[in-house]
This record gives structure tokens, sequence and C-alpha cells, in this order.
């Protein structure tokens, strides 16, 4: 079985996963030689071993013998590297659950845990890099929605607008929560599809490992993520569940702040469009689907 993303393929057999970087190249990431594949394997075990030790095994390169023939971890000459994961059971993932129905209460709860476990380890990160990074998000946004064409070009400058008038409001209190140490190295890439259910328990794992940048901000930022994609499968009680136990069990300070989250989701939703608008006409067949999916983003209470 193989699953593509916008920037890998991941086959899938038995119990174990490969994971397999596509020969791609975005404003955001460079896969375009084997070289800068191969250190992208290795940053993403770095990263992700430590979200999800279960998960993540090595990275193994896949070889071509002096016969042409290819294998893993061989001994010929490395054409490509993959890593090399434990499988899970893909109808585990949050998303999936999400989009079957209401999620239980006590399960949106510890999933709120794992990703206060995950904000208290991570290390502090600067504060400049994370403010001038929303201006750029947002830009980077409207440009990719006016390139594309696919959404009314009301709906894009009005988004624009309002992302613009959001951050000059919530500006001081970021950089306020900033000061305080709450800009961090977080997971970056929160959506429900990157937690799955293990043994019961929720695992965060696919972390940003191609920039540190991206990665490198507000741990309210971090958590909107999820609570965005809880909203796009219209499950509020959700989103306000994960929220609130949040706030119950971390160290939020200037809780003024809060008032920055409808922002932070909203960047989120807009980049979740711009990352599957990324991916048309890759596969043909997703197309559709794909497009759906970013207009909901797009259309989404939290965008």
């Amino acid at each position: 079985m193989r699953i593509d993303t916008h920037a890998a393929s991941v086959f899938l057999q038995g119990t174990r996963a490969l994971k397999v970087k596509q020969a791609v190249r975005y404003p955001y990431l460079d896969y375009s030689t084997l070289l800068k594949r191969k250190a992208a394997c290795d940053e993403e075990m770095k990263i992700n071993s430590q979200f999800a030790p279960q998960i993540y095994r090595r990275v193994v390169p896949i070889t071509q013998g002096s016969d042409g023939s290819f294998s893993i971890d061989g001994d010929g000459v490395p054409v490509e590297f993959a890593i090399e994961m434990n499988r899970f059971d893909e109808r585990q993932t949050i998303d999936h659950l999400a989009e079957a129905g209401e999620p239980d209460r006590d399960l949106v709860e510890s999933i709120a845990d794992a990703i206060v476990a995950s904000h208290a380890v991570a290390p502090p990160a600067p504060i400049e890099s994370w403010i001038k990074s929303i201006p750029a998000f947002i830009k980077r946004n409207t440009t990719a929605f006016r390139t594309a064409a696919c959404f009314p070009a009301s709906d894009v400058a009005d988004l624009d607008e309002a992302s613009q008038s959001a951050f000059s409001r919530a500006r001081k209190s970021l950089e306020q929560r900033g000061r305080q140490g709450h800009v961090r190295r977080c997971h970056g890439d929160l959506h429900l599809a990157n937690i799955v259910l293990i043994d019961s328990k929720p695992v965060l794992f696919d972390a940003i490992k191609f920039d540190a940048g991206i990665a490198s901000v507000d741990v309210l930022y971090d958590l909107a993520f999820a609570m965005m994609d809880f909203i796009r499968y219209d499950r509020h009680s959700a989103a306000n569940a994960l929220l609130n136990r949040y706030l119950k069990n971390s160290a939020i300070e200037r809780l003024d702040a809060l008032a920055a989250l409808p922002l932070l989701m909203s960047l989120r939703a807009a980049i979740r469009a711009n990352v599957l608008l990324a991916r048309l006409n890759q596969a043909s067949r997703q197309d559709a689907d794909d497009m759906r999916s970013a207009r909901k983003y797009l259309n989404s209470p939290a965008g």
C-alpha cells in the first residue's frame, strides 16, 4: 500500500512503513537532490524520535546493485533514502476519528495532555523570528491564493485585510508572551492527521523537520492547529475541551493573549489550504478531494 503526501510517499507492508521524500522543491522546503533528501531524513529521525520513539526506527538507504536490482539497506550504491518506521493503524489517526463522530472527552483531554507535555520540554526559541514570521505567513498565503485563482478574489482580499488587522491588535500580547518564554521549538504541524492512538494513548508524530523556524512559535500557535482541525470537522465541543484542558494543565500567563487565538487558528487553516493547493496536479485522482478540502479550510469558522 502506498500513501502520497505533497512531499513524500509512504509504503506500507506488514508491520513496517518506509517513508521516501519526493524530489520536490517548494518555497518552504527543498528535497530536489539526493543529498538534501538524506539530510531531511536524518533531521526527521532526530526530531520525531523525541515525539514518537515507538514509531521511528532508523534511516535506511535504498541501493542499486551492479545487476541493476534495488534493495533496502543493501550493499549497492544508495540511490534514495527512506525513514523506516513501525506501522500503526492508519484508522486510528485523530482526523479519521473526528470525521467518524464526536470524539470522546477523555480522548480529547489526553490529546491536550500530550501537547502540554511536548511543550513543557520544548526548548525556547527566538522571539523576533516568530513575530516577523506572522506577516510573512499572511503574505505567503495571500500570494498563493491569488496565484492559484481557486477562490473568489474578494474572499482572498478580505482574509488578507482581516489577518493583518488582527495581527496589529495582537502583536504586543504575543511579544509579551515571547518574553515570558512561551515561544518554543514546537511540533509545528499538529493537525489531526499527525496524532495517532497507539495502545489507547495519543502520540504526536511527523513534526516539522525541514525548517526549525516554522516550528519555532508560540505554544498557543501549536495548539491552534489541532483546535482549528477539530473545527474543520465540525467538532466544536472537542476544540473547546482541548483548549480548556490545555489551559488547566499548562503554565499559561497573560490570558488576554487568548484574543489572538482566532488569528492563530485562521493562519493554520489558511496554511493547510495552501499546502493542499500545492498538491494539485501531483496526483490527478486526488485533485478534486484536495480542492474540496482546501475550500473547506478557507471557509471554516477558523479560516
